[in-house]
C-alpha cells in the first residue's frame, strides 16, 4: 500500500479490513461515526465510533497542516508510535494505550479519549480538578526511569539512541522555534504588537542572554539523559477529572530531563501570567510537579541505578541523587524560561491570553512572561532549590 491522505471514507475502509481494530468497535463500517477533530499544528485526527467502542485515528501529512508550504516528513509518526512502545510499560493508565501502527500510511490507531479534555483549554475555563500536575511529575520520573542513562545499563540508552536519532526534522523546529528565533529576526516569528516591539527588539540584542541561551542550546544538543517526550505543554495533556493522559509524542529525542520539566512548568507560568488571580493554584500545581517527580526519581536511583553510578553504594549514592537532581533543576529552570519567551513572542503562541480583558492587560501579562523568562534563563545557572524558581516567577 502507498501513502495517501486519508479523508472519513478512506479510513472507514481501511478499518474494515483490519479485524483486530474493527472488532474493537463493532457493527458494521457503514454505522460507524467518524469525525475530524484536528486541532494542532502538523496531523489530522480523526474519532471513530462504533455501537461497541471507540478509536482514535492519527495520521501524519507531508507538510504542516496549518501551514500547507511548510514540508514535514511523515516518519515523525514512526517516532511517535516508537515512543508509545518505549514508555508504555512504565506509563500504564498515564498515556492512550497504542492499538496498531501502519508504516505505509503514516498512521496511529489508540484508545479514544472522548471523554478526556486538553488541560490548556480545561485550565482556561477553570475546569481542570485540581492534582493534575503530580500525575505529569510522576509520568517523567517514570519515564526516566526507564530510559535514562542514570537508572538503565548503558545499552538501554544505545539502543534508544539508536531507534530516535532520525528524528531530525522535528528536533531541528526545537532548535529553531524554542532554541533561537525568538531572538533573532526571523520570519517565522509573528509580528509582535505594537507596545511589546521593545521587548523584542531588547531579546534580539541581549547579549547575557544570548550567552545563556547558548549554554542551553548546548544542554539540549549534548546532553543525551533519557528519552523526552520532546513537546510536553499543556496542550499535549488531555484529563477527564482525576485520570490524567499525555499524549503526542511525536517529537521524541534523547535530551536533557530537565527540558520535558520546563516546558511543562513554562505553559503554567504562562497561564499564570494570563490569570494572576490564580496565583495560589498555580504554585500549588508547579510545587507538587516537583515534589513528585523528585521524590519518584529519588526513589527510584535509590533502589539501584545503571552503569553510570555502577561503583556507588549506600553511602555514596543519596549525594550523587541530590547532585543530579540540581542538574535537572538548573536546566528545568533555563528551558522554562526559552518555553515561555517561543510561546510569547516565537511562532506557536498560546491561547491563555485570551483571558485577558484588555489590550493592555495583555501586552503587561506578555511582558511579564518575557521578564520571568529572561530571569530564569539567565538565573538558571545559580538557582539551588525549586523554592528559588518559584520566587522568580513572584510566587
Amino acid at each position: 500500500m502507498t501513502y495517501r491522505i486519508l479523508d472519513a471514507q478512506a479510513l472507514r475502509e481501511w478499518l474494515a479490513q483490519r479485524h483486530d481494530l474493527s472488532g474493537r468497535l463493532g457493527g458494521a463500517a457503514a454505522d460507524w461515526d467518524i469525525r475530524e477533530v484536528s486541532d494542532g499544528n502538523l496531523n489530522t485526527v480523526f474519532l471513530v465510533n462504533g455501537p461497541a467502542g471507540a478509536l482514535c485515528c492519527k495520521q501524519a501529512l507531508p507538510h504542516v497542516r496549518v501551514a500547507p508550504d511548510w514540508p514535514m516528513p511523515l516518519e515523525r509518526a514512526l517516532y511517535e508510535s516508537r515512543y508509545m512502545q518505549a514508555v508504555a510499560p512504565a506509563v500504564t493508565g498515564l498515556m492512550p494505550e497504542l492499538f496498531a501502527y501502519d508504516p505505509d500510511l503514516f498512521l496511529l490507531v489508540m484508545e479514544c479519549l472522548t471523554e478526556h479534555e486538553v488541560l490548556r483549554s480545561a485550565l482556561i475555563a477553570d475546569q481542570a480538578a485540581p492534582g493534575f500536575s503530580a500525575v505529569i511529575g510522576s509520568y517523567v520520573a517514570r519515564t526516566v526511569q526507564a530510559t535514562g542513562w542514570v537508572s538503565q545499563p548503558f545499552e538501554t540508552g544505545a539502543h534508544l539512541l539508536e531507534q530516535f536519532s532520525g528524528n531530525t526534522a522535528l528536533t531541528r523546529i526545537t532548535v529553531d522555534l524554542i532554541l533561537t528565533d525568538p531572538y533573532r529576526v526571523c520570519d517565522r516569528n509573528p509580528e509582535p504588537e505594537e507596545g511589546l516591539r521593545a521587548d523584542v527588539k531588547a531579546l534580539q540584542t541581549d547579549q547575557v542572554l544570548h550567552q545563556a541561551v547558548g549554554r542551553l542550546q548546548d544542554r539540549f544538543l549534548t546532553a543525551r539523559q533519557a528519552l523526552l517526550h520532546g513537546d510536553l505543554h499543556t496542550g499535549s495533556i488531555m484529563l477527564d477529572g482525576a485520570d490524567v493522559r499525555v499524549i503526542d509524542g511525536e517529537f521524541a529525542t534523547m535530551g536533557p530531563i530537565g527540558f520535558d520539566c520546563g516546558l511543562y512548568l513554562g505553559n503554567l507560568a504562562l497561564h499564570l501570567c494570563a490569570a494572576p488571580h490564580k496565583a495560589d493554584a498555580i504554585r500549588t500545581e508547579m510545587l507538587a510537579f516537583w515534589q513528585k517527580f523528585s521524590e519518584e526519581l529519588r526513589t527510584g536511583l535509590r533502589a539501584g541505578c545503571g552503569d553510570m553510578w555502577a561503583l556507588s553504594g549506600p553511602a555514596t549514592r543519596p549525594a550523587l541523587i541530590e547532585t543530579f537532581l540540581s542538574e535537572i533543576l538548573r536546566d528545568t529552570a533555563g528551558f522554562c524560561g526559552l518555553e515561555m519567551i517561543r510561546r510569547t513572542v516565537g511562532f506557536a503562541q498560546v491561547a491563555d491570553y485570551g483571558l485577558c480583558t484588555t489590550e493592555q492587560e495583555r501586552l503587561l501579562a506578555r511582558q511579564k512572561a518575557l521578564q520571568i523568562g529572561r530571569t530564569l534563563i539567565v538565573e538558571s545557572v545559580s538557582l539551588r532549590s525549586f523554592d528559588s524558581v518559584l520566587s522568580l516567577m513572584g510566587l
